[in-house]
């Protein structure tokens, strides 16, 4: 924003202000300074202004939370799922098969001995 008391820098200082900027004077300052555009900062200019987190809007911020939350709870409801299903699936013990368990399985999943 350009104020009552400053002046454009004209042909002597073209060059001062790199990157876009506009070099500007003040009749009581000895030297120039720059306006910078958008993403440049430093005395004339000089340096790349980089994104921080503190620009990103608060709206991103909480969206990424809640992204992450959802994720996690799902995670966790997931994992109860698989723990809970697990512990309810029947196991045949040897005592409901008998003491004398060989190789071959019936489809109550209990070894037989098979005499003929």
């Amino acid at each position: 924003m350009r104020t009552d008391h400053e002046e454009l820098c004209g042909t002597n200082y073209g060059s001062f202000c790199l990157n876009g900027g506009i070099c500007y004077m003040i009749p009581t300052v000895s030297s120039p300074f720059c306006r910078c555009i958008e993403n440049y900062t430093g005395a004339r200019c000089e340096e790349v202004l980089l994104p921080s987190i503190k620009s990103q809007t608060k709206g991103d911020l909480f969206a990424a939370f809640l992204a992450s939350l959802l994720l996690l709870g799902v995670l966790v409801i997931g994992a109860f799922y698989f723990l809970c299903r697990k512990a309810s699936i029947p196991r045949t013990s040897s005592s409901e098969c008998g003491a004398n368990l060989v190789e071959t399985t019936s489809s109550n999943g209990c070894n037989k001995i098979i005499t003929e």
